[in-house]
């Protein structure tokens, strides 16, 4: 009995001891399904060669293609505002009639000193034949040919006299009723009906805004870089809506304290949102080619890979030299892109090329973290 006592402890304590043993098994098993869960795995992309030029952003203001302050010649007093801002005219439309009894009264007596000149002219000249046919007979003398001659020439020139001053008198009365020299908006109109005008007193101002032009200021280094014809993009509006312009010409600032150049530009289909009185900017190339002067090369990344913390912009770096990648945050300089370059952002410093960087990062990523990389089979440049 003591026998068999003692064979079923040993048999207990056996079952005991192997429980144990199995209990701390399980314990250690999950220790590295933790860690693996530790490393995140983080998509990245190599930092590619920026094959575009360098740009500035330039403030410019937009006016209209045309705009005409129109005013009269005349006194008077304005009879009629028919036009009112922005009523669309064509050419020759009435904008404005200003009273022109007097100028009526002056066409009247202007019109009888002709007809008078005209009717002693015909006399004169039909006296100066009476003679010449006396003198052919030899019954008067050679002076009163001569005389009758001279008599003639005064009065044709009181005609021409007279009819100049009727033409001005008419080219006054056309002063009294404003016209559109050409086809566009009226803006605004000065004065209303009732109003006394005088010689060059302003009444409406008449735009054409089928076309605009942006005023660029710009040193002349860069005006040096530019050529009439080439076409540059327009930014405006709270959402930056892009437009492209014309380069008409490089104007030189010739005012007292005027320095450098200023670029006309022309927009010769603009869009509903651009206005005269804007302010817009204007992307300017600062290079001719796409290579720095220095023979350094910038990096082009998507706006998708960039991190912004305040006035900041940095990247997830990823450094893959040791055996277990790391994330180096990086801060780093940018510029403003031009407008065909597909949506990538040029860094100028900080990065280069050929460099791993984490594209679409999570906040949650973090300096000096340990990650799982994996390559993405489209290049920085595609979406």
């Amino acid at each position: 009995m003591k026998d068999l006592f003692r064979l079923l402890l040993s048999l207990a304590a056996i079952f005991i001891l192997t429980g144990f043993m199995l209990t701390g098994c399980s314990d250690e098993a999950p220790e590295p399904t933790e860690e693996a869960a530790a490393t995140p795995t983080v998509n990245v992309g190599e930092a590619i060669e920026w094959r575009y030029p360098s740009t500035r952003q330039l403030p410019g203001v937009v006016s209209p293609g045309k705009r005409a302050v129109l005013s009269t010649r005349v006194s008077g007093t304005l009879t009629s505002v028919p036009a009112s801002p922005g009523d669309r005219v064509e050419t020759g439309d009435l904008l404005a009639t200003v009273d022109a009894r007097e100028v009526e009264a002056a066409i009247s007596a202007a019109q009888e000193k002709v007809a008078a000149a005209q009717a002693a002219l015909q006399q004169a000249r039909l006296e100066s034949q009476r003679l010449q046919r006396l003198y052919a007979e030899d019954l008067i003398a050679r002076v009163r040919t001569e005389q009758a001659d001279v008599r003639v020439s005064e009065l044709e020139a009181q005609l021409q006299a007279a009819q100049s001053e009727l033409k001005a008198q008419q080219a006054n009365r056309s002063y009294t009723r404003l016209t559109a020299p050409f086809a566009g908006q009226v803006t605004e109109t000065l004065l209303d009906a009732g109003s006394f005008v005088g010689p060059g007193q302003p009444l409406v101002v008449l735009e054409e805004r089928g076309r605009l032009q942006i005023d660029v200021p710009v040193s002349s280094e860069l005006a040096e870089l530019l050529a009439p014809g080439q076409q540059l993009s327009v930014l405006s509006g709270s959402d930056e809506t892009m437009t492209e312009a014309r380069l008409v010409s490089v104007i030189p600032a010739l005012n007292d304290q005027g320095t450098g150049q200023r670029l006309r530009l022309s927009v010769d289909d603009p869009p509903e949102g651009l206005r005269p009185g804007q302010v817009v900017s204007v992307i300017v190339p600062t290079q001719r080619s796409g290579r720095q002067d220095s023979g350094d090369a910038w990096v082009g990344l998507p706006q998708a890979a960039l991190i912004r913390r305040g006035q900041l912009t940095g990247v997830l770096v990823v450094d893959d030299s040791n055996q277990q990648p790391a994330l180096n945050l990086r801060w780093i300089k940018t510029t403003a892109p031009p407008a065909d370059a597909e949506n990538l952002i040029p860094v100028t410093q900080g990065l280069a090329v050929g460099e791993l960087v984490v594209l679409n990062p999570s906040p949650a990523l973090q300096d000096g973290q340990q990650v799982s990389i994996q390559r993405t089979d489209q290049s920085l440049g595609e979406e």
